[in-house]
């Protein structure tokens, strides 16, 4: 696939969770609900307007200085709305858009255009004369072809609906075969679970967890939390009084400064979203290979994202939320994974 990682996240978008999900037919949905176009921003830890990230302080106070936003008297409601409104104006000056007398919205509005039209003209689609959904549609159709492609779909005579579920049953079928796992006559959730199943054993083994007589998804989560302290620990990150969920973010950011290091590109002053849309223009292969897919390698499901506490009242515990009918979900609250 030409970008997996699709690459008109606006000022601040970080791909969802520790780890990036880049199968588009699985995340579709995360960025057109009911139709419309849902802008998420989160920079660096701040999660409030979007999934991902966690309303951490000290992290929106390091943002703020970054972007030379004042932060003396100012609640972290406030901070995050200032944020906000610098990644946009920054991003809008990037792109080469006029800023003068436009107020955040509107500006928000022509990023996301700009950002679209780029992102379509690189995939040989016309521009002219539509609009921003109608851009975000027709790249989700080139990409969702792309994924077809690739797993030997074939997309003639084929509506989206259609097209997405077989590429998903395609997917599945190739990590089970990976995993030795037969899909004769089974559905897809059944497929989905014990391919999840049978990749958290995998991965419990390579870490010399013993999970026998442990419910899966229980498994699972203690199965990410080793793996991503023993990446904290080979990167030189420390763990000390911080969630898993924050430990997860701190190696996503470090691996995306290595790997921008390596490709040449400074790291002077930019958020992990800036380096993330230079890499992905300049190597989008390496990003992938880098944070190119889910917990433990599942690619549109399992570790489905690292959701921020963005409610009020609740407490920092681990909160399970796994579905009965799908244990491959083991979202949890920031606390946790």
């Amino acid at each position: 696939m030409k970008k997996t990682i699709i690459g008109f996240s606006l000022a601040g978008l970080l791909l969802a969770g520790g780890y990036a999900t880049t199968s588009f037919a699985a995340d579709t949905e995360a960025y057109a609900e009911k139709g419309e176009l849902s802008w998420k921003f989160k920079s660096r830890g701040v999660g409030h307007h979007g999934r991902g990230g966690t309303n951490d302080s000290e992290s929106i106070l390091q943002r703020a200085g970054e972007l030379g936003i004042q932060t003396e008297g100012k609640d972290a409601e406030t901070l995050i709305g200032e944020i906000r409104e610098a990644e946009i104006l920054k991003e809008a000056k990037e792109l080469g858009i006029k800023t003068d007398g436009k107020d955040t919205e509107d500006l928000m509005e022509e990023v996301m255009l700009a950002k679209l039209k780029k992102e379509a003209a690189e995939l040989g689609i016309k521009t002219e004369g539509k609009d921003a959904e109608a851009l975000h549609e027709e790249i989700g159709t080139a990409k969702l072809k792309e994924e077809a492609n690739e797993l030997g779909v074939t997309t003639e005579n084929k509506d989206l609906e259609t097209l997405k579920k077989e590429i998903q049953t395609a997917s599945l079928n190739k990590q089970a075969k990976e995993l030795g796992i037969s899909a004769d006559g089974k559905d897809l959730q059944t497929l989905k679970q014990e391919i999840f199943t049978a990749s958290v054993k995998k991965e419990a083994e390579k870490l010399g967890i013993s999970i026998e007589g442990k419910d899966i998804r229980e498994a699972a989560q203690e199965v990410f939390s080793v793996k991503v302290k023993k990446e904290a620990k080979e990167l030189g990150i420390s763990i000390d009084g911080k969630f898993i969920q924050q430990i997860a973010q701190e190696v996503r950011e470090k691996k995306v400064a290595n790997l921008a290091k390596d490709l040449g590109i400074s790291t002077k002053d930019k958020s992990t979203a800036d380096l993330l849309a230079e890499i992905e223009e300049k190597d989008s292969a390496k990003l992938q290979d880098v944070l190119g897919e889910t917990f433990m390698g599942i690619k549109g499901f399992g570790k489905k994202e690292m959701k921020g506490n963005h409610g009020h009242g609740k407490d920092s515990s681990m909160e399970q939320r796994a579905s009965k009918e799908d244990p491959a979900d083991i979202s949890t609250d920031s606390g946790s994974m």
